[in-house]
């Protein structure tokens, strides 16, 4: 972890570069390289950050992700141009409402977010998330995701520990789906 209060409230957000990696995976990034870049939003503290990633090294996972160019301090990283465009075959999931059409996803990215929904539920619900997570690890295409992250993004929203980082975990899932 950094060493001074100044360098836990350091604010990270992507670059061009950044979001360009995330629409087409140029790079090929580890899964947590990945996890960490799609978390990094310009908004989360470094300090907001590893409590998001407690279990990965994020100073580690920062450096890297610096040297590579896919992301800067928010304050000295220029403004993205243009925002990424996204697929026409991408789908956003909106939790409120059943999914009516067919979503997508080539095995790698729902194995991503399978493994996002799984850590994220062992972090904040602990024991009470084995059943999940056997949920989870039974989705087998892009058509059973989106009620298993209905079910996942509830779960997490009613525990104590998920209540505040439900919507932040969304949101990266959402980023994934892309």
């Amino acid at each position: 972890m950094p060493s001074t209060a100044n360098q836990l409230s350091i604010i990270y957000c992507k670059t061009a570069a950044g979001e360009h990696e995330i629409a087409t995976r140029q790079h090929g990034l580890l899964s947590k390289q990945r996890q960490a870049l799609i978390l990094i939003d310009g908004k989360k503290s470094h300090a907001q950050l590893s409590q998001l990633l407690a279990t990965i090294e994020l100073d580690r996972l920062i450096d890297e992700l610096l040297k590579l160019g896919l992301i800067g301090q928010a304050s000295t990283t220029p403004l993205l141009i243009q925002p990424m465009p996204v697929p026409n075959d991408a789908i956003s999931i909106d939790t409120n409402r059943p999914q009516l059409a067919v979503m997508t996803l080539d095995i790698e990215r729902l194995n991503a977010i399978k493994q996002l929904m799984i850590d994220s539920s062992k972090i904040l619900l602990g024991i009470f998330a084995n059943t999940l997570i056997e949920k989870i690890n039974a989705i087998e295409d892009a058509g059973q995701l989106s009620p298993a992250i209905a079910q996942w993004n509830l779960s997490l929203r009613e525990s104590k520990n998920g209540q505040m980082q439900a919507e932040q975990y969304l949101k990266a899932i959402k980023t994934l789906m892309k």
